[in-house]
């Protein structure tokens, strides 16, 4: 019975492993990811050229595709945005990003800032994407993607220091997050209130540039109605009752 058992399992094994492998080529862009009945590829690719650009210049993107592993057709999941430049896939990986079965694909690009933007970057920009499968294949979540958002570190006027960092530049940083309570509460969409550890501003958008003459205080109570790449969506209401809406960086408030 024992040898049975042990064969049973091994049997088990292969069968699992060969139905999760097959022959795909190699993406040029990064490595692939075997998944079931196919691998998600990561293939460089000419963009389209704006109408009336006459450049000889080619440029390429990156596009993210499942590859079948039975007839090895290949179908486009997702384009990753070119910033004039292809950029790098820094990570790409499977997370649960709730009480569903299936695991969700995350993509994390960054792209190298060459020109003079009017803000003062250090390093590159980052952009996550998040993609459900589902019965039609990957799709792009747009409230996840949102969520993880998109930005680069930013300098003071002086250089000295950060005034925002972008938090989701590697695959450890999205699996601690996805891990929080936070963003359990975020995703359950169960209300989230916080408080302001610090004096800080508001600003009208989650861009530094879109600072409001309004601020809060450390100890100010708010309530979170939304989240995108570390900036908060926030409500406060005055003592006479006015509301008042803007965004705030994660950092200044508790339990973010």
């Amino acid at each position: 019975m024992r040898v049975l058992k042990s064969a049973f399992v091994i049997f088990s094994v292969i069968y699992s492993v060969s139905a999760l492998a097959c022959d795909v080529k190699v993406g040029s862009a990064f490595p692939s990811l075997p998944v079931e009945n196919g691998a998600v590829v990561f293939d460089e690719a000419p963009i389209e050229k704006d109408p009336g650009d006459t450049s000889a210049d080619e440029q390429m993107g990156i596009d993210v595709n499942f590859v079948s592993c039975s007839d090895g057709t290949k179908k486009l999941i997702g384009k990753l945005p070119f910033l004039a430049d292809t950029g790098k896939v820094r990570a790409a990986f499977f997370a649960r990003t709730g009480q569903e079965a299936k695991e969700s694909l995350f993509v994390i690009h960054s792209v190298e800032i060459h020109s003079d933007t009017g803000v003062k970057y250090s390093g590159d920009y980052y952009t996550v994407h998040v993609y459900q499968n589902t019965v039609n294949g990957y799709v792009r979540d747009e409230r996840l993607s949102t969520y993880f958002g998109n930005g680069g570190d930013i300098l003071s006027d002086d250089y000295k220091d950060f005034v925002y960092v972008f938090p989701y530049k590697s695959e450890s940083s999205i699996i601690e997050k996805l891990a929080s309570a936070s963003y359990k509460n975020w995703c359950m969409g169960a209300p989230v209130n916080l408080a302001i550890n610090k004096k800080t501003s508001i600003h009208s958008s989650p861009v530094l540039a879109d600072v409001t003459r309004m601020y809060l205080v450390a100890g100010d109570k708010v309530k979170q109605e939304g989240v995108e790449a570390g900036w908060l969506s926030i409500m406060f209401k005055t003592p006479k009752g006015k509301e008042i809406r803007g965004w705030i960086k994660c950092e200044n408030a508790d339990g973010c």
